[in-house]
């Protein structure tokens, strides 16, 4: 029975070295100081900024220090925030004035393995002041650590992007976990964290109170900042199971992919318009086949968008109303715009909105916008509105 207990024991060790997170202070914890001003990235004894950008550190101040401190958890300068776990978590501005980023590096425990494959994990949260959300975030894995002579975007380096849209948003309450799988090349030992090619910014709607001192700039809505904790790499293993994997073609042709700054499209801050509150609006991409109302997925971004905003202000609540022309029987006019209607409140409410904060309804041909006599007038007419409200 001991020998047995034996093994057991040292099954387990082998197991938990296998799974072993190779981000040595994944929840920044291990400081040489606790800040109290900003920039103090430095005071970790882990982390790093690869470039002169001024990476924040936030940590929970004892009781003297609590009034001084504008990293403090959970407040501070750039909204209110708990730690995931721990004391403390790292902030970045990922859009900032004219070109400016800020990253996050670490030296990982041991170099990544060729051709293995690997999880990282972390959590994310938009802070409460920020009146910018992004898109995506990028993860670099390198060979060394790098220390670039600008505060600028870093385009020296190939990202693996990882999408925020629909996890994280525009909340500021909760942390997000976000994931993503990596094939190794084999040899690195650095992890970069940030911001790369940004292909879109929203508006949040987010202003810094104005008793509260701030590096968010309050006059121009130009920034967008997150905190970062709890970050981790682990060698991915998968389950067995009897039946045969096919092959990722999205590890197998890693190398064979050309980086995408090129083709990325940066939506300035002034250029992007916020949804506004209690007027009538009607979607502009939103298609059915005719007669139906199944979505068609040219609709996706445009409902991603309005999701957002509803995941973002909680208190928010919309109302959908789908209407036709004055073809065909009335009665079925009717129950095919709330059809419609309803599809896209079930969308919605997939991606996360509250089912209690959507409501539809369908009115047939009976509120036309112009006259069902033309082809023109009567396309028109076919629309889905909503309404916003608080």
């Amino acid at each position: 029975m001991k020998l047995l207990n034996l093994f057991i024991f040292f099954l387990a060790c082998f197991q938990i070295s296998k799974a072993q997170n190779l981000v040595a202070d994944s929840s920044f914890e291990f400081n040489k100081a606790i800040p109290i001003e900003y920039s103090a990235i430095d005071h970790s004894t882990s982390w790093n900024s690869p470039t002169r950008g001024t990476t924040d550190l936030f940590c929970k101040c004892d009781k003297k220090k609590e009034k001084l401190s504008r990293v403090n958890v959970p407040k501070n300068s750039m909204g209110v925030q708990e730690a995931n776990s721990g004391k403390c978590y790292a902030g970045i501005f990922a859009v900032s004035h004219g070109y400016y980023r800020e990253y996050l590096q670490t030296t990982l425990s041991s170099a990544l393995k060729k051709n293995k494959e690997y999880v990282l994990t972390m959590y994310v949260s938009l802070s409460d002041y920020s009146p910018l959300a992004v898109d995506r975030l990028g993860v670099c894995f390198i060979n060394e650590n790098v220390k670039f002579p600008h505060s600028e975007e870093i385009t020296e380096l190939r990202p693996v992007y990882i999408p925020i849209e629909d996890e994280v948003g525009l909340d500021t309450e909760e942390w997000h976990e976000i994931s993503v799988h990596y094939k190794a090349k084999g040899g690195e030992n650095t992890l970069i964290i940030g911001s790369f090619g940004i292909k879109r910014l929203w508006k949040t709607g987010n202003t810094v109170p104005p008793e509260i001192s701030s590096p968010i700039y309050k006059r121009v809505q130009r920034d967008a900042y997150y905190y970062f904790d709890d970050v981790s790499i682990h060698e991915f293993i998968p389950e067995k199971i009897d039946t045969v994997i096919p092959k990722n073609p999205y590890f197998d042709n890693l190398d064979k992919m050309k980086p995408d700054s090129v083709e990325t499209e940066v939506v300035l801050p002034d250029t992007i318009q916020p949804i506004s509150s209690g007027e009538v609006l009607t979607f502009n991409k939103l298609l059915f086949q005719t007669g139906q109302a199944l979505l068609s997925p040219v609709s996706y971004p445009e409902l991603n968008i309005v999701a957002m905003y509803l995941k973002g202000d909680k208190k928010m609540r919309i109302e959908i109303y789908g209407h036709t022309d004055n073809q065909g029987d009335e009665t079925k006019n009717k129950e095919l715009s709330r059809a419609r209607a309803k599809a896209v409140a079930d969308y919605l409410i997939l991606k996360g909105v509250k089912p209690e904060n959507v409501s539809y309804e369908g009115f047939g041909s009976e509120k036309p916008l112009e006259s069902n006599d033309t082809e023109a007038g009567r396309k028109s007419n076919r629309r889905v509105e909503f309404i916003l409200r608080k």
